[in-house]
């Protein structure tokens, strides 16, 4: 991962760190909505918002380690980053009834996702309201910041190839922006099952293969998928992890030094690591 160029560097990790986290944040907040979670659903899509919107300001030059979960700022912040490429309207879908969408400015759905979204709502110190329109706006948002997680100045072709926009090499991503209005950057890994292995409604989540919670014998007697009884344990090492291995292997020369600069001024990686990742970096080549 450090042999790559700087650009390369900076997609991969805002991608592990930011944008995949992201997506299944937004596949949450939809599961949760379509099941009435709601203060669940606020908060996921509070989450995924924050972090498509970090993942398109620190790559293209502003660092969010200072700002939490105010989705208001980040939202200022990318208004003024992006500029006219910035998400600073939505349309109602041709598809969808009129009764189902209320035309307030952009600025009224992150405020309300800023305010139901926080962690307090999840403790029930926060109310919350719903709206006909709340999932349909959610989705164009989000489909419209993941599209922004790259650098707007970066030219396609320069610093990986890409075989679906061959047309756009040598040209900067805010060409893609534009002319493809429909085109998402980065692929989105969607979730796969069924739910037909759980039973037939949602409250089969709650005691299928549940010795705790048994509910009836049928409930831990039908075989469980690889994910709930695996026959190998799984494991997955972070990114995080996966650089300090690297960086543990090889003398640390000036591009590499850069790149783990910039990893640690934009993402917060937690003070431990971030001194342990300093020592290798400065104090033990």
């Amino acid at each position: 991962m450090l042999d790559t160029n700087l650009n390369h560097f900076k997609s991969v990790f805002a991608y592990q760190f930011l944008v995949a986290p992201a997506d299944q944040n937004y596949f949450l907040a939809r599961f949760t909505k379509i099941y009435g979670m709601h203060t669940e659903f606020w908060w996921q899509s509070l989450q995924a918002v924050e972090k498509t919107l970090k993942a398109g300001l620190i790559l293209n030059g502003k660092s969010v380690k200072g700002i939490s979960h105010d989705v208001e700022t980040l939202w200022d912040e990318h208004l003024r980053i992006f500029g006219d490429h910035a998400v600073n309207s939505l349309s109602k879908p041709e598809k969808l009834n009129h009764k189902f969408w209320h035309d307030f400015p952009l600025k009224h759905l992150i405020s309300r996702i800023n305010q139901m979204g926080q962690p307090d709502a999840r403790y029930g110190l926060v109310s919350y309201s719903n709206s006909e329109d709340d999932l349909p706006k959610l989705d164009q948002l989000f489909y419209e910041l993941r599209r922004r997680t790259i650098g707007l100045d970066w030219i396609v072709g320069e610093d990986w190839e890409d075989e679906n926009l061959r047309e756009f090499y040598g040209q900067p991503y805010s060409e893609v922006l534009k002319q493809r209005p429909s085109y998402q950057i980065r692929k989105i890994k969607i979730p796969e099952g069924k739910f037909a292995t759980i039973g037939t409604n949602l409250e089969d989540i709650h005691h299928s293969w549940n010795l705790a919670f048994l509910r009836a014998d049928e409930d831990i007697e039908k075989p469980a998928p690889p994910t709930v009884a695996p026959v190998l344990a799984g494991f997955g090492n972070s990114f995080l992890y996966l650089l300090f291995e690297e960086l543990n292997k090889r003398t640390i020369d000036q591009p590499v030094r850069e790149k783990v600069c910039w990893l640690l001024k934009n993402i917060k990686v937690g003070k431990q690591a971030e001194e342990e990742i300093k020592g290798l970096i400065y104090g033990r080549r």
